[in-house]
C-alpha cells in the first residue's frame, strides 16, 4: 500500500553534530508548535511562488516558468512539509502525531486551493493558447495540469467553483481524522487460559495480563495469528467483534459526511457520480468498466469459490460435530482456512514461521532486489531518524556508482503508530532547475511480530509477501527519472500504483529465492526444509477463490458507495455485499467499513484496482517466469521500462513496452489455477 503522505521534508532548528541526514531540511524532532509553525511559513513561501507565477505577462510565458513553475510550487511545498505530516503517522507522541495530522490536512487543503486559483488556471490556458509544440513528458505535464485545473471546477461559475473548494477542503479534513482513529483505536479483550486453547506458548507469553487474564488486542500481528489458531470459536467471535468494530462510533458519520460531500462535488463538476469522477485519470476511465471487471472475474470464480466453501465446511463439521451451523462465519474462516492447510496440505504455520526471522529476510530480500535491479543499499550510520528502531539505507547503481536515494525501514509496532504496512515517499525525485536530481527518500512502515525475550521477531509467510510488495513501492518511489514531481515514482493511475509492487510478491514462491530467504532462528544455517516448502508451494493457491472473492467485495462494496445512488446505511450494504459475493456473512453488531481505511486514504472509489493491477502484474511476471526470475539483464528492463517511468508516460505505453506485446489476462487466471 501507499502511505497517504505523499512526500517529505521539514525545515527547522540545527542538527545534532554528527547525524546524517538524507536531505538537509528534513527533520524529526520538532514540537508540535513548531510542526504548526513549520507547516504555516511552508505555505506561505509557496503563496509567493504561485503569486509570481500568475503575475507573469502572456506574452512572457512559457513552459519553465508557467507549467512546469507550477509543477515546483507543488513539490517544494511537499518537500517542506510532508515530513511534519509523516510524523503523525511514526511518532511516539500523541500530541506531536495530532500536529502531523493537522499539517496533512494543510497540504491537502493547500491543493485544493491551488487548483480552484482563477488566476493560475488562467495562466496555463495563456500559455496553452500559444500554441507551442511540446513533446514526451511536457506534453503530458501540460495535458495533466489541464485535467486537474477542470476536475477542480476551471470552468464552473465562481460560485460553484467556490463551493467545490469548499467540499475538498472538508474531505480532507474528514479523510485525516477517519485514519486517525483507525490508527489510535485500542480495544482489546481480556481471556482467561483456557480461553487461549490453540494459541503457542510463545504467543501467549507475549501477552500483557491483567491479574490472571490475558489481554489479546486488534493490532495486525496479534489479531490475525489468534484468529488463525484459537480453537474455540466463543473466543474468536469475541475478538472478530472488536476487530470489526473498530472505531465505528466516530468514523461512520465521519464515512457518510464524505460519501454524501463526494456525490455532491461529483455532479457539481458533470459527473453522475463520484466513481466515475475518481476513476476518469485511471486506465479503466469509467466505474462501469471497473464494475464490468469485477463481474467478470466473479463469474470465473463462483464454482471454485463454492467448493472451496463447502471443503472448509466439512471441516467445521469435523471440529464442532454435527451441531455445527451450516456458515462459515466471519470469525471462521481464518481458522479453517488454516486448518485446511495443516490438514489437507499438512502446512504448520508455526513451523513456518521459525524459518524466517526477519532480519534475516530483511537481509535476504535486500540482496534479492540488489542482484535482479543493479543496485547497491548501505546502512548509513548516525541517521537522522525519528525512533530508534529504524534504519536508513543509501542506494546506489551497482554498475556506475551513482547516488540514487535512501529508504528508511521502520517494522515493529508502537501505541500510536500507522497500523498497517505502507511505503511513504518521503522527498520526491525529480529534476531542479540547474539540472540537478533531487535525491527521493522513502519510508518503509510495518507491523510485524515483536522480538521477545529468547526469541527473535518470526514471520509469517504471507508477512515475507507483505515485505516484498512494499519494497516494491520503495523501490518504484525511488528509482524514478521522471523529471516532473506530478509524474515521479508511485504518482502513477491508481488502477496501476499496485502493479509494481504485486509482481514483486511472486519471488517469494520461487523454490530458490524462498530457500535464501530462510533460516531456522536457532540455526541461521538451516534453511526451510524442502519437504516443507513443498508443501507450502502445494498449498499456495489454498481457498483462492474465497480470498479473491473478498477483495472483489471490497472493490464492489467501494463502487456501491460512491455510485449514483449510494446506500443511506453502509453497515447494511456492507452486509450485503458480504453475503452475496464474498460467502462470508457479517457479524451482526460489526461495522467494517469504519476500519476500511481504504474508502477515505486516497482508494475512494479506486479499490478495484488492486485486482485491476494484479492483472498486469501477473502479466509482467510471465515474462521473468520465460527468462529467469533473477535474470539481470531482465530486471535491468523492468526497472528502466516500468520503475524509472513512473507515469512520465501512460501506464498501457510502458506496459507494452515492457512485455514487447498488448497486455493480456491470461497469466493472471493461471496464477490463480483457472
Amino acid at each position: 500500500m501507499i502511505g497517504s503522505v505523499l512526500l517529505f521534508a521539514i525545515a527547522g532548528g540545527m542538527l545534532q553534530a554528527g547525524v546524517f541526514t538524507p536531505y538537509e531540511p528534513l527533520r524529526f524532532d520538532l514540537t508540535p508548535t513548531e510542526i504548526l509553525e513549520d507547516c504555516t511559513n511552508a505555505r506561505k513561501r509557496a503563496e509567493t511562488d504561485l503569486a509570481h507565477i500568475a503575475s507573469l505577462s502572456a506574452p512572457s510565458r512559457t513552459f519553465d516558468n508557467t507549467v512546469w513553475a507550477l509543477d515546483r510550487a507543488l513539490f517544494d511545498f511537499y518537500d517542506a512539509t510532508s515530513g511534519e505530516a509523516f510524523l503523525g503517522e511514526v511518532s511516539v507522541s500523541s500530541s506531536v502525531r495530532d500536529a502531523g495530522h493537522q499539517c496533512e490536512v494543510t497540504i491537502s487543503q493547500f491543493t485544493v486551493d491551488l487548483y480552484s486559483r482563477e488566476d493560475l488556471a488562467k495562466a496555463i490556458d495563456d500559455f496553452t493558447a500559444k500554441r507551442v509544440t511540446l513533446r514526451g513528458e511536457d506534453a503530458r505535464l501540460l495535458d495533466k495540469t489541464l485535467l486537474d485545473f477542470k476536475r477542480s471546477g476551471w470552468g464552473l461559475p465562481a460560485p460553484k467553483r467556490r463551493e467545490v473548494r469548499d467540499i475538498r477542503k472538508r474531505l480532507a479534513q474528514l479523510e485525516v481524522d477517519f485514519n486517525r482513529n483507525i490508527a489510535e483505536s485500542n480495544d482489546y479483550v481480556l481471556f482467561n487460559k483456557d480461553q487461549l486453547d490453540g494459541l503457542s506458548d510463545g504467543f501467549i507469553a507475549k501477552l500483557a495480563r491483567q491479574g490472571d487474564q490475558y489481554k489479546v488486542g486488534v493490532d495486525y500481528p496479534t489479531y490475525f495469528p489468534f484468529m488463525e489458531n484459537a480453537r474455540r470459536a466463543d473466543s474468536r467471535r469475541l475478538l472478530e467483534l472488536k476487530f470489526n468494530d473498530r472505531a465505528s462510533r466516530t468514523n461512520i458519520p465521519l464515512l457518510q459526511e464524505a460519501l454524501a460531500l463526494r456525490r455532491k462535488a461529483a455532479r457539481l463538476l458533470g459527473y453522475s457520480n463520484h466513481a466515475d469522477f475518481a476513476i476518469e485519470p485511471n486506465m479503466a476511465r469509467r466505474a462501469d468498466s471497473a464494475g464490468a471487471f469485477l463481474s467478470r472475474l466473479r463469474a470465473r470464480l463462483k464454482s471454485l469459490s463454492r467448493d472451496e466453501r463447502s471443503a472448509l465446511l466439512s471441516l467445521k463439521s469435523a471440529m464442532e460435530g454435527p451441531s455445527a451451523d451450516k456458515v462459515i462465519h466471519a470469525w471462521d474462516w481464518r481458522y479453517y482456512d488454516h486448518l485446511l492447510r495443516k490438514t489437507k496440505f499438512d502446512v504448520d504455520s508455526e513451523l513456518v514461521r521459525e524459518y524466517f526471522p526477519t532480519d534475516l529476510v530483511v537481509d535476504q530480500m535486500l540482496d534479492v532486489y540488489q542482484r535482479l535491479l543493479g543496485l547497491k543499499f548501505r546502512v548509513m550510520r548516525s541517521p537522522l531518524t525519528w525512533h530508534p528502531e529504524t534504519t536508513l539505507y543509501e542506494i546506489t547503481d551497482a554498475a556506475g556508482g551513482e547516488l540514487i536515494g535512501y529508504f528508511y525501514t521502520d517494522l515493529f509496532p508502537r501505541d500510536g503508530k500507522y497500523g498497517h504496512a505502507a511505503a511513504f515517499t518521503l522527498v520526491v525525485g525529480r529534476r531542479l532547475t540547474d539540472g540537478r536530481r533531487q535525491r527521493p527518500v522513502s519510508a518503509i512502515v510495518a507491523n510485524l511480530d515483536k522480538p521477545s525475550s529468547g526469541r527473535p521477531s518470526l514471520l509469517s509467510h504471507d508477512e515475507v509477501e507483505t515485505l516484498f510488495h512494499e519494497f516494491g513501492h520503495i523501490m518504484h518511489q525511488t528509482l524514478s527519472k521522471a523529471n516532473y514531481g506530478r509524474f515521479s515514482g508511485s504518482n502513477v493511475a491508481r488502477d496501476f500504483m499496485e502493479a509494481p509492487s504485486q509482481m514483486l510478491e511472486n519471488w517469494v514462491w520461487d523454490p530458490v529465492v524462498l530457500q535464501s530467504l530462510s533460516g531456522h532462528y536457532r540455526d541461521r544455517t538451516k534453511k526451510l526444509p524442502r519437504e516443507l516448502l513443498d508443501k507450502m508451494l502445494a498449498a499456495k493457491n489454498a481457498d483462492i477463490g474465497l480470498t479473491t472473492l473478498r477483495q472483489i467485495m471490497f472493490g464492489e462494496i467501494d463502487l456501491d458507495y460512491h455510485s449514483a445512488n449510494p446506500p443511506s446505511d453502509t453497515t447494511k450494504a456492507y452486509g450485503r455485499f458480504a453475503e452475496k459475493i464474498s460467502l462470508v456473512p457479517m457479524s451482526a453488531g460489526t461495522h467494517p467499513e469504519a476500519s476500511f481505511g481504504h474508502l477515505m486514504g486516497g482508494y475512494d472509489a479506486g479499490y478495484y484496482g488492486y485486482l485491476w493491477s494484479k492483472v498486469y502484474a501477473q502479466d509482467m511476471f510471465s515474462v521473468f517466469q520465460a527468462q529467469g526470475v533473477m535474470n539481470p539483464t531482465l530486471g535491468r528492463r523492468y526497472r528502466e521500462q516500468i520503475l524509472e517511468q513512473g507515469s512520465s508516460r501512460d501506464e498501457a505505453d510502458s506496459l507494452q513496452t515492457f512485455l514487447g506485446r498488448p497486455p493480456q489476462e491470461d497469466a493472471f487466471f493461471k496464477s490463480i489455477g483457472l
